[in-house]
């Protein structure tokens, strides 16, 4: 388990401006201004009680206890910094929040949001958050000024930012307030591939290799990929790019079309800028069929190259996607069965299974037939195609046999998870598969289980950032709109709740669990009768106790005693029928408002006894609140959920640098005397990993070099040297009578889209009025 502490702590981003310019002009200068800032970073954060996390390139992330602390730190670094012969151009930015502190790393959106606001400062001033700035309404000595309200990219609502006011510190002016957020958001989602081919039989193989690549992609480090079920979403529809984007929250979108003839096969692929709608890369494939499992790994460390190339630093390993060691045709027929699956109704359920069956009888060590088996009958169970108890009694020995196989396999311990927190109540065991599954792929059914479990914990703070991990991933999902309504639930904050769960019953008007808690919510924020009223509109339903269980507590709470013993005695009627263990669910809280608080603890240590698995929610339960004094109720809790733990929140994490700072100088110089000497910028296909080459760096340094050495990405990097050369050949009259892009293609540009798009941001004006204003 990890060692993990989380606390409310004061967090301080700070960087310097302008010293990436600074170490290509003057390299001396640029050290001594770095010598300066650690030193006083250093002797102010000791003097402070402050803890530096990590000096990163030329900035650095720190906490402190209080944000008094940090802010008065903040003012006299400012101080020190803009005094002396040596002035440090520095903008700092501070947030008040939840973290979580492990090791070397701070986790949590508070660090999320210090970044932000600091990104948004300027040279010499200090910027805190509205919630820092209500700490300092009783210190007098810190005087603040509204800055207005912004809007910052992954923080859910507009943030007001304050700036501190002091004769030493500046506070940015408007038109410094709106530039742009500095850090690229790392984001894409990779829409389902077209399949071209003239049978449409193939379009299992696009599906498959579709997801292959949305799992490879998942495998990187600080890349957030839309998963599969937002995705796919938009199969078949001709929408814009930037609308889709727009939904998706990404700035990257991956589109592809494939067509198979014969044994061939043809893959083109193409990278979309959403803010931008251009195309910044294009590849297509031409392989055989036989081949697919080394072309989606070629596939997926190419885009991931491109990605990098452009976004900035990932650092990822050279095998993104594994060879499942089967043959071509068991594997088609693989991915032909997890399409009908995945179609999701009883029809195409029975293929599926029907095909995996086959697979397994063919080879009985393929793990993927087998979690497709799991995954099929657990689907019949949740969509009510088959009774749910056996259904999943028979999709049971199929998971064992996949984690017989492969228990290291990140759906296993998801899996491994959900029975150690549902079945076998230990949280710990919980936890521990579910890091084993975030080390090897972040997905997005761990951000719903480690959501579940913090809010039957009632951790809201942990749930919330889990639910919004949930939700980036995966923003078309239903499921992720439950969750978090059922958490603002949890926490008796129904209003909010009601908004997310009628958010969830939008998208699926079938889904009774977000019925059920947005009936409750109502009536437990005493709309009583608009809940009586939702509750009578259900339809009857034989193998459904909802309608009966709402509107008898409706009646209990409306002080209609006849109606409500009416109900009572329809559930416990259900005791002896197949919707038992539903019935007993609802009895607990009908029990606790008809003020019979023995006959619902009695109830409660029964379901506690039969081990069934919603009773891990059963202590979050707002309608049983009158019961949390209940020295029972306490006991049971403690013997189900054990004591309160700590979990690690969704990380915004700060890498180690994978240089030492004289490292760091040295390679800054040899890169810079190449690209001034050798000029490799001029090839229009250099990438990442040719220009690592120069300089006998891996490819992950040398992202990271310039990256933390530069400030920028590779296309940043490279492109601002063709520019250079660019303004250099349009000046020069020999060249008049070549096109303008003509002489960007002879400075290294490979696309007029990218030459022109680069230019514009650069210069803010076309290639064209700047030449005619340059000639």
């Amino acid at each position: 388990m990890s060692t993990s502490s989380r606390m409310l702590a004061a967090i301080m981003f700070a960087d310097i401006v302008g010293y990436s310019a600074l170490m290509q002009r003057d390299e001396h200068a640029a050290a001594k201004m770095r010598a300066k800032h650690r030193h006083v970073f250093n002797s102010l954060h000791d003097k402070n009680n402050g803890k530096i996390i990590q000096y990163y390139g030329d900035g650095a992330l720190s906490i402190f206890k209080s944000a008094v602390e940090a802010v008065t730190c903040a003012v006299a670094i400012q101080q020190k910094l803009r005094s002396g012969d040596i002035v440090v151009p520095l903008r700092i930015g501070v947030h008040v929040g939840d973290i979580v502190l492990s090791d070397a790393e701070v986790y949590g959106d508070g660090v999320n949001i210090a970044a932000r606001i600091e990104g948004i400062a300027e040279s010499g001033s200090v910027l805190i958050s509205s919630r820092l700035n209500d700490d300092l309404v009783n210190h007098p000595a810190f005087v603040t000024q509204s800055l207005g309200f912004f809007d910052f990219k992954n923080i859910e609502k507009r943030m007001e930012v304050f700036a501190l006011v002091d004769d030493e510190l500046i506070i940015p002016k408007k038109q410094q307030q709106n530039r742009s957020d500095r850090f690229r958001d790392k984001s894409i989602a990779v829409l389902p591939f077209v399949n071209m081919s003239p049978g449409k039989d193939d379009e299992y193989i696009c599906d498959g290799i579709t997801e292959e690549t949305i799992i490879a992609l998942s495998k990187i480090e600080g890349l957030r990929v839309t998963s599969r079920t937002s995705s796919f979403y938009f199969k078949g529809q001709q929408l814009p790019i930037t609308q889709i984007g727009a939904e998706l929250n990404v700035s990257t979108i991956l589109e592809g079309s494939l067509r198979i003839i014969g044994s061939k096969m043809r893959l083109r692929v193409q990278l979309i800028d959403v803010s931008q709608d251009t195309l910044f890369f294009t590849e297509t494939f031409e392989r055989s069929i036989e081949n697919i499992f080394a072309v989606q790994d070629e596939l997926s460390l190419l885009i991931a190259d491109r990605l990098r190339e452009e976004m900035g630093h990932l650092e990822f390993t050279d095998q993104l996607v594994d060879d499942p060691e089967v043959s071509i045709e068991l594997y088609k027929d693989y991915l032909k069965a997890r399409y009908h699956v995945l179609k999701m109704n009883k029809t195409h359920l029975e293929i599926g299974i029907s095909i995996f069956n086959k697979i397994i009888d063919r080879d009985p060590t393929f793990l993927k037939a087998y979690l497709g088996m799991h995954l099929a009958y657990s689907l019949l169970g949740t969509l009510g195609q088959m009774p749910a108890e056996e259904a999943f009694a028979i999709g049971s020995p199929y998971l064992e046999k996949a984690i017989e196989l492969d228990d290291e396999n990140p759906e296993c311990q998801i899996q491994l998870a959900y029975i150690a927190f549902l079945q076998k109540w230990d949280i710990a065991s919980a936890f521990q598969h579910l890091n084993n599954a975030r080390k090897i792929r972040p997905t997005t059914d761990f951000y719903q289980t480690m959501a579940s479990i913090t809010s039957a914990q009632k951790n809201i703070v942990g749930a919330l950032n889990y639910a919004d991990e949930a939700l980036k991933m995966d923003p078309l999902s239903n499921i992720n709109y439950h969750l978090k309504g059922f958490i603002y639930y949890v926490d008796e904050q129904y209003k909010e709740a009601q908004v997310w769960f009628q958010k969830s019953m939008a998208m699926d008007d079938d889904f009774m669990a977000s019925k059920l808690y947005y009936g409750q919510s109502l009536l437990l924020s005493g709309q009583v009768k608009a809940g009586q009223i939702f509750f009578e509109q259900f339809e009857e339903d034989e193998n459904d106790l909802t309608k009966i269980g709402g509107l008898t507590l409706a009646h209990i709470l409306s002080g209609n005693l006849k109606k409500a013993k009416a109900g009572i005695s329809r559930i416990k009627k259900a005791m002896n029928t197949a919707l038992a263990q539903h019935a007993m669910l609802f009895l607990p809280p009908i029990y606790t408002h008809m003020k019979d608080e023995e006959e619902a603890m009695n109830v409660i240590e029964n379901i506690v006894l039969l081990k069934m698995p919603m009773a891990v929610y059963l202590f979050s339960e707002p309608l049983l609140k009158p019961l949390h004094s209940n020295s029972r109720f306490q006991e049971l809790r403690l013997k189900v959920l054990g004591e309160p733990t700590v979990t690690p929140l969704p990380p915004v994490k700060i890498k180690m640098s994978l240089f030492k700072q004289n490292e760091l100088l040295t390679y800054r110089q040899t890169l810079k005397k190449l690209m001034e000497t050798e000029k490799p910028f001029l090839q229009p296909d250099l990438t990442l990993r040719r220009l690592a080459e120069y300089i006998n760096l891996s490819t992950n340094r040398m992202s990271q070099l310039l990256n933390e050495g530069f400030g920028k990405s590779f296309s940043e990097y490279v492109n601002a040297y063709r520019l250079d050369c660019f303004k250099l050949k349009a000046r020069d009259s020999s060249n008049q009578h070549l096109t303008i892009l003509a002489i960007a293609y002879d400075c290294g540009f490979n696309s007029k889209t990218v030459f022109n798009t680069y230019f514009k941001k650069k210069m803010g004006v076309t290639p064209s009025a700047w030449v005619k204003d340059n000639s």
